[in-house]
């Protein structure tokens, strides 16, 4: 007799364009003993009706705010009950709750007591909570109040594969109309305050070098933050706000020389598993989840907003075979995340 598969339900539902959720969930599939799937889509009730419909032996929660946090706050003090009802109802009928902290608490949160309620809430129920870095337990076990034993760390898979990378650096340059002996640095993905454009718009407009390239493409999502960065964009800047389509990032990656992510606080991060993906020497802060991903370029991090402004003149001015050396090294350390890895918490 064949076995009966463990099953585990995930929400929320990211959808098809969440490239994140649908490897995790194959990842998990790939062990005979568990059966991984979305279930039912919805804010309000989409949780009971998944352990309704399913009664699944796993609950896994990736992100949960959208369960309890409404743009009105009448609603979100409506939603608030409803999803630790919701939570209970799981307990209630012997559904083992589990959860991915992707954040300790949401970026650039308001109303940060009613996040933290809420996930001090579901913490407390959880059988475990899965991190991605080793670094971000104590931090995550004194927001929640929680014994750091309760923490399983495994980090992302990557992302090769999921987006198209066919064209070559001189193609790039044409598509995006860059000079090709030029030095060209890159950051690409949504433009929030907690991603420290700012900072990199003002460090970047310091440097003096011809024919030296800052390339700032996505879009803000505040714009009161976006006119902030347009005041400080010097003639060596280009900001293009716009949302960059999954099949045009490979121009971005593939014309940029060096990757510049200045996240202020990030406990993980899509965008720098991709930057890898691209063999991409990357700059970025020596904190939580990038110092243990990025060890094999480790003297391309930095500490301080002076250092980073270091970090940029060098790398203007570094031969480029000691970029695609260091590119080359993020690309290998890929082949130690694998997404069928977090199935070990399962089984």
């Amino acid at each position: 007799m064949v076995p009966v598969a463990d099953t585990i339900a995930c929400l929320p539902v990211a959808g098809p364009d969440n490239p994140y959720q649908r490897l995790m969930m194959e990842g998990l599939n790939q062990s005979p003993k568990l059966r991984a799937f979305n279930g039912v889509p919805g804010k309000f009730f989409g949780i009971a009706r998944t352990l309704v419909k399913f009664r699944p032996k796993y609950l896994h929660f990736d992100w949960i705010v959208s369960y309890y946090f409404r743009r009105w706050r009448w609603l979100t003090y409506l939603s608030i009950p409803l999803f630790c009802a919701q939570v209970l109802l799981a307990r209630l009928l012997g559904v083992k709750l589990v959860w991915t902290m992707h954040n300790v608490l949401p970026h650039d949160a308001a109303e940060v007591g009613i996040h933290r309620f809420c996930q001090r809430f579901l913490a407390r129920r959880c059988e475990w909570i899965r991190v991605f870095a080793h670094s971000t337990i104590p931090k995550a076990a004194a927001e929640l109040r929680i014994p750091e034993r309760k923490f399983r760390v495994v980090p992302e898979g990557d992302y090769t594969g999921v987006y198209p990378d066919l064209v070559s650096r001189r193609e790039a340059r044409e598509r995006l109309q860059l000079p090709s002996s030029a030095r060209v640095l890159l950051y690409v993905g949504l433009i929030k305050p907690y991603k420290g454009i700012l900072e990199l718009a003002k460090c970047f407009g310091q440097i003096q070098h011809p024919n030296t390239f800052l390339l700032i493409a996505g879009k803000v999502m505040d714009e009161g933050y976006g006119k902030m960065i347009e005041e400080n964009l010097s003639a060596n800047i280009i900001f293009m706000n716009k949302f960059i389509a999954d099949n045009d990032l490979q121009y971005y990656f593939r014309a940029a020389d060096a990757v510049v992510l200045p996240f202020k606080n990030i406990e993980n991060s899509g965008s720098l598993i991709m930057a890898m993906g691209f063999a991409r020497t990357i700059i970025a802060p020596r904190q939580s989840v990038i110092l243990e991903r990025l060890q094999q370029q480790d003297e391309w991090l930095y500490d301080s907003d002076d250092e980073l402004r270091q970090k940029l003149e060098q790398v203007v001015t570094a031969a480029l075979p000691t970029l695609e050396a260091a590119g080359n090294r993020n690309f290998a350390a890929l082949a130690k995340y694998v997404w069928g890895d977090f199935a070990s918490l399962f089984t």
